[in-house]
């Protein structure tokens, strides 16, 4: 029999993750669910290694793709078309071949009895588990219109907040390339060419001159040697931020850093409230809402954090008192999150809440890049000046007339 791995959440909210053996999915399905636990995730295991989904390896498939085909599928099932039906137009209008294939495989997976929820999760890495709970809360509920309106509504945010990030940064990163290149290009190829010059002239040169003379040969001789260092330290860096103390210590000090750090714990603040608003608005368990909200986190120290509101929960603390001990999270976001506990919109609150950070972190944004940007040009005209003013010292010493 057919060997497959799985993740589920037990009924007391925690999610499971292990292997067990069954003729089908659809039988290890139904044991997980006589065991307590539902199924987000189940994927075949094959003797060489490779999963079931060898197509995710194909480049292309992104979260631009998820949001189109959830916005699609929201279309066509709230204009009345038959489930299956509307996995067909979907399929024939997606532009991507890989998000054809992703969407002919969970169709297959719903022709052969499965659920909606159960037919995403067969595609568990393009699909994640919070798109999965949120299907089978709409399913269950008889919602799935307003559950797919609710995941294209998160979907549009979070492409539009990590759009927004990615287009404010470009300037900057554009000005430091173009900066340094010019640079480089300046101290290894110009910066040569007028030592000749002054070295044939015979004469002694001013020291801003020969300073930067020593730097050009610097540059020239070992140039290569610190792009190696760089590249190396770059790599090892990737490396050693993929082991589990080096994304944590990576994490607290992009908490930390100065002017990034608040950008950082703010973008990590609204995607945690819009997950968990979003989970709990379709009326899925605030103990699983909370584990399937920590997936989503991509700081490891805000992650953490969640795992002490769980347990809150469960003492019968409430979810306010425990995020205030955390210390992690803000005064704004305890105050909101204890008036929506008070008043019984928790869900509501926590989206105020999702809106009011995203603002935050579009304005800490544009306050970063006003100041990174000056710093930068600034920076650059003062390398690019010094060059200059030091060449065209040596020139003017060259030529000067003895009396």
């Amino acid at each position: 029999m057919p060997e497959f791995s799985y993740q589920a959440i037990k009924g007391s909210g925690q999610v499971v993750r292990g292997t067990l053996v069954a003729e089908t999915e659809p039988a290890l399905v139904e044991e997980l669910r006589q065991m307590g636990c539902l199924p987000i995730q189940v994927v075949q295991k094959e003797p060489s290694g490779g999963g079931r989904f060898s197509f995710f390896g194909r480049r292309g498939l992104a979260a631009g793709d998820r949001l189109a085909f959830a916005r699609q599928l929201a279309t066509l099932v709230r204009a009345g078309i038959p489930l299956e039906r509307s996995l067909v137009l979907s399929r024939d209008l997606a532009e991507r071949p890989a998000l054809r294939a992703v969407i002919d495989d969970s169709l297959r997976e719903l022709r052969g009895g499965r659920s909606l929820a159960d037919s995403l999760a067969a595609n568990g890495r393009f699909f994640p588990p919070l798109y999965v709970a949120m299907v089978r809360a709409g399913e269950a509920s008889g919602t799935l219109p307003a559950v797919l309106d609710r995941l294209v509504e998160f979907e549009e945010f979070s492409a539009e907040l990590k759009g927004y990030l990615l287009s404010a940064l470009i300037y900057p990163a554009l000005l430091v390339t173009v900066g340094g290149a010019a640079i480089g290009l300046l101290l290894g190829f110009v910066v040569p060419r007028f030592a000749e010059v002054f070295e044939q002239a015979g004469k002694e040169l001013p020291l801003p001159t020969q300073v930067l003379m020593d730097v050009s040969n610097l540059v020239r001789s070992y140039g290569w040697a610190a792009i190696l260092a760089l590249a190396a330290a770059l790599w090892l860096g990737s490396r050693w931020v993929r082991t589990e103390s080096g994304r944590r210590r990576w994490d607290r000090w992009r908490l930390k850093a100065p002017l990034l750090g608040d950008v950082s714990l703010k973008l990590e603040i609204a995607r945690f409230a819009k997950s968990l608003g979003t989970l709990l608005n379709q009326a899925v368990p605030i103990i699983a809402a909370l584990r399937l909200t920590r997936e989503v986190l991509t700081n490891r120290v805000v992650a953490e954090s969640v795992e002490p509101l769980v347990q809150g929960i469960k003492r019968g603390q409430g979810l306010a008192a425990p995020l205030a001990a955390t210390g992690v999270f803000p005064a704004l976001a305890v105050q909101l999150m204890t008036l929506g506990e008070q008043t019984g919109k928790l869900d509501s609150m926590l989206l105020e809440l999702a809106a009011i950070y995203d603002k935050e972190v579009r304005t800490a944004t544009k306050r970063l890049v006003a100041l990174v940007e000056p710093a930068v040009i600034l920076t650059m005209g003062l390398v690019v000046g010094s060059i200059v003013i030091s060449t065209l010292l040596a020139i003017v010493s060259i030529n000067e007339v003895p009396f």
